[in-house]
């Protein structure tokens, strides 16, 4: 059990120290990497920290809570459902998707809305767009 322990304490510094290097601003904003100090302490004391992983999908209550503003709270999940395919029929159609119109023809939208997609990085960020861009190994 020494091992584990040792190899606990190990791993927890490295993940500090990476983000030391990264990002330092991260270890004073964020509560869970000062959390990682005490990890030793807290599996000897509540055993196999088996719920931690679901913590990661907490991130997604923000997009439901935003989606079920304008609801009338009947039918939450069908109203969250529409608004999310909402969302993303215009996020597929800001970036240049086609779709069938109603007499039998396809239509995507104008060069100008494609175009200036392309000239806004915020806006590509937005929607999830990433670069096509060729990446050279040691720049960014």
């Amino acid at each position: 059990m020494i091992d584990l322990q040792s190899d606990v304490e190990i791993t927890a510094a490295n993940v500090l120290d990476l983000f030391a290097l990264i990002d330092p601003s991260k270890m004073t904003s964020k509560l869970k990497l000062h959390l990682l100090v005490h990890l030793k302490a807290d599996i000897l004391r509540f055993g196999p920290l088996v719920g931690v992983a679901t913590e990661t999908f907490e991130c997604f209550n923000a997009i439901f809570r935003f989606c079920s503003i304008y609801s009338n709270h009947l039918t939450p999940s069908r109203d969250i459902a529409i608004q999310l395919a909402r969302q993303e029929t215009l996020k597929y159609r800001l970036t240049g998707g086609w779709w069938p119109a109603g007499d039998g023809e396809w239509k995507r939208p104008g060069p100008s809305v494609r175009n200036f997609i392309h000239d806004h990085p915020t806006l590509q960020a937005l929607v999830g767009w990433t670069s096509n861009q060729e990446l050279i190994a040691g720049r960014f």
